[in-house]
């Protein structure tokens, strides 16, 4: 039986209606069409509609193959929740997770490295939350680990990286980085989510750079990750890019440079739909764009 006959199944026991269902959560086409198995349905909406039937979206995945299946599922939205920044749905579907295999002894917790990544996600909860010290000390013990493989290995320098930037770490970031520079730059992505897990890595890499004052490697760096987003197209990083080339070229003095970023900037925060959020920083660019040039007219 497949997951969405057994869903069907669920509800008819549970004496529901499609409109009970989809109330607040999803149109009653999506659930008609999903038992059908016409049309896929995403895990926030799967999980909040497993929340309604008072069931664990495990109870969907029973059959022989369920175990693998299961893990496979969750790592796979796990990873979404955290490249594509839904910080409520990646601290909800680990719950689910922990409660489904984690805790669970009959699951095989070292399929695909899910005990890891695990305890990766779990740092990454723990610094939305603020609690760093939590945090770092997970990574820290993951990085000690000497069985992760490369893909997995990245994944643990770019959560840390990146806990290490949120808390203006620049130099513990900077040693993290460089320690594996040549692994990250050299790194073949296997898988539609190391496209933007490497992303990050090269983004992180060089903002860490800028802020140890090493512009022209910053800038370096910059450069190689324009190219990774152009072949995959991520409006979010190619904004934060070009910002921060536009940060780089004013500690450069190279107003003419910043100013050309700034527009990229804009245009991509603006396809993002993030403009509003980056007004501040934006208009805080602008206004060093022209003192600059205020500066050198007046030399």
């Amino acid at each position: 039986m497949e997951y969405h006959e057994r869903f069907k199944n669920i509800r008819h026991l549970k004496g529901l209606t499609h409109k009970d269902l989809a109330e607040g959560i999803c149109g009653m086409t999506t659930i008609y069409r999903f038992e059908r198995g016409d049309t896929a349905i995403t895990a926030e909406v799967l999980y909040q509609l497993c929340q309604r039937l008072g069931i664990s979206m495990q109870t969907l995945f029973v059959d022989e193959d369920s175990e693998y299946a299961l893990i496979d599922f969750y790592l796979e939205k796990l990873r979404e929740y955290v490249y594509f920044r839904h910080t409520d749905m990646l601290k909800m579907t680990l719950k689910d997770a922990e409660e489904t295999i984690y805790d669970n002894p009959n699951f095989d917790l070292k399929y695909n490295n899910f005990d890891r990544l695990f305890k990766t996600y779990s740092a990454i909860v723990l610094r939305n939350e603020e609690k760093y010290d939590q945090a770092e000390k997970i990574l820290v013990e993951l990085m000690k680990e000497k069985k992760n493989k490369s893909d997995l290995e990245l994944e643990i320098i770019n959560t840390l990286g990146d806990l290490y930037i949120t808390q203006d770490k620049y130099e513990e970031a900077l040693e993290l980085y460089t320690r594996y520079k040549t692994r990250i730059l050299s790194h073949e992505d296997s898988h539609y989510f190391d496209h933007y897990m490497l992303i990050q890595l090269y983004y992180g890499y060089a903002n860490s750079l800028y802020s140890n004052f090493k512009d022209v490697q910053a800038l370096d760096i910059c450069f190689k990750l324009l190219i990774r987003i152009q072949e995959h197209n991520t409006m979010y990083y190619l904004g934060k890019t070009h910002y921060l080339m536009c940060l780089i070229y004013l500690a450069l003095n190279d107003a003419d440079n910043a100013e050309e970023h700034l527009k990229k900037t804009k245009s991509a925060f603006h396809l993002e739909d993030i403009s509003e959020k980056m007004t501040e920083h934006i208009e805080a660019a602008e206004k060093e764009i022209q003192s600059l040039r205020k500066n050198k007219s007046s030399l």
